[in-house]
């Protein structure tokens, strides 16, 4: 087992509300002091993220040594049957996918729950790895790979967006949550060509996405649409980057950075 320590820093710069075309978003107690402890849990992380369940079993155990939350759960499960009995109806426009949610983690707080949605997308790490003590011997193993599909990754950010706001529709008492992706891709914060198939779905710096449907461009392989079918968002959400403390980079030299975003429910605006 390893036991990870945490410094805590100050907390991550906020965008600048005067550059935000959103109206600004009340938060619950819950979910203020969630965006400030995640942001803070990924000010704290110098060291190499291995894969997205080492994130999101970091991230859950520092959300517990705060001693904010009356509970921290990973892999919580929500049947499908029933968001069917409150009213939930897969394969609309709304929510268009048929299998049960799996949230990465939900904590709790005086009876009020939010979710947290992990994404780590990764290119090409230039560091050396060892293994047991030691160093590799193959130059060509790879722990951390370059993952390619970011137009499907940016299309599961948003979907994991979309379920948050499901939950937050149906269970009153969940407030909203968060969807974070970590990534050393530039890919993901640069803006994309204007006949990019995931245009749409780009989560480049300052991109205003959602409050209507997330569609695939005609043309785009019937593979991809029958996965990753067209949706909707109930809100509108900016894209906000910024640079982690994580002292890796890609072979290219790109840092890590995070995009966050909070989710609330409707009826706390």
């Amino acid at each position: 087992m390893i036991i990870r320590s945490y410094r805590h820093s100050t907390p991550a710069p906020q965008p600048d509300p005067a550059a935000d075309p959103l109206p600004e978003r009340k938060l619950s107690c819950l979910l203020d002091t969630l965006q400030s402890d995640s942001e803070q849990w990924i000010e704290s992380v110098r060291d190499l993220i291995s894969n997205e369940r080492d994130m999101q079993v970091m991230i859950a155990d520092y959300l517990r040594h705060t001693g904010h939350y009356t509970m921290v759960d990973t892999e919580y499960r929500v049947p499908l049957p029933e968001l069917q009995a409150r009213g939930v109806r897969p394969g609309s426009q709304a929510f268009p996918w048929e299998n049960q949610l799996s949230i990465d983690v939900v904590v709790e707080l005086d009876g009020h729950f939010a979710a947290i949605e992990l994404k780590y997308a990764t290119a090409t790490v230039d560091c050396p790895f060892t293994l047991f003590g030691e160093q590799m011997l193959d130059p060509d193993s790879q722990i951390v790979k370059n993952q390619a599909a970011s137009n499907l990754t940016m299309y599961n950010y948003w979907k994991d967006v979309r379920r948050i706001e499901t939950l937050a529709d149906v269970f009153p008492r969940v407030d909203g949550g968060v969807a974070i992706l970590i990534t050393n891709n530039r890919t993901y914060w640069k803006a994309p060509r204007p006949d990019a198939n995931y245009a749409n779905f780009s989560m480049h710096e300052g991109n205003t996405v959602g409050r209507g449907p997330m569609t695939w461009p005609a043309g785009v392989a019937e593979a991809i649409t029958k996965s990753h079918p067209d949706f909707q968002l109930t809100d509108a959400y900016t894209c906000r980057w910024h640079d982690t403390h994580i002292a890796v980079k890609a072979a290219n030299g790109d840092p890590f950075r995070y995009c966050i975003t909070t989710i609330t429910n409707p009826k706390n605006q």
